[in-house]
């Protein structure tokens, strides 16, 4: 799959959030990819906050995870953006996912500012994120995912 074909992102200047939506496993070389669009998107940004969406991150039904050499590079990329970064929400797949994100976090000093939502209601689930936030919407999070 295209790397523009399972990642997404958005820069709201207004609030000051960067989304990205993961819609599939990533590799190596998209998360690198993602990891320099990431820093180049926050290098105008200042205190941002980040809006994260693995909601999609399912196959046959069920939650997928990063791979752990996809986890290392969130880890660096999470010590390396954390003095420009107030605020970080992830919307997760499912209770692994939050537990995989939530060990990351901690793993790269991300955890004092990320906070991992989960809910079997999307609604919920998005307006817990938007609350943590303090944002009313996203333009790409409430976005319709074309199949």
């Amino acid at each position: 799959m295209a790397f523009d074909d399972v990642f997404k992102y958005h820069v709201d200047r207004k609030n000051n959030v960067l989304s990205w939506q993961v819609l599939d496993s990533l590799t190596v070389e998209d998360a690198e990819k993602a990891s320099k669009l990431v820093k180049s998107s926050l290098a105008s940004l200042n205190g941002a906050k980040l809006l994260v969406d693995n909601r999609f991150m399912i196959k046959n039904g069920r939650p997928i995870v990063f791979s752990p050499e996809v986890n290392t590079i969130w880890e660096q990329l999470q010590s390396g953006i954390l003095p420009k970064v107030s605020q970080c929400a992830v919307l997760c797949s499912g209770a692994i996912m939050k537990m995989q994100m939530d060990r990351i976090a901690r793993a790269s000093g991300f955890i004092d500012v990320l906070k991992s939502f989960w809910n079997d209601d999307p609604g919920v689930l998005k307006k817990e994120a938007y609350e943590f936030l303090s944002i009313p919407s996203n333009e790409l999070i409430d976005r319709p995912i074309s199949e």
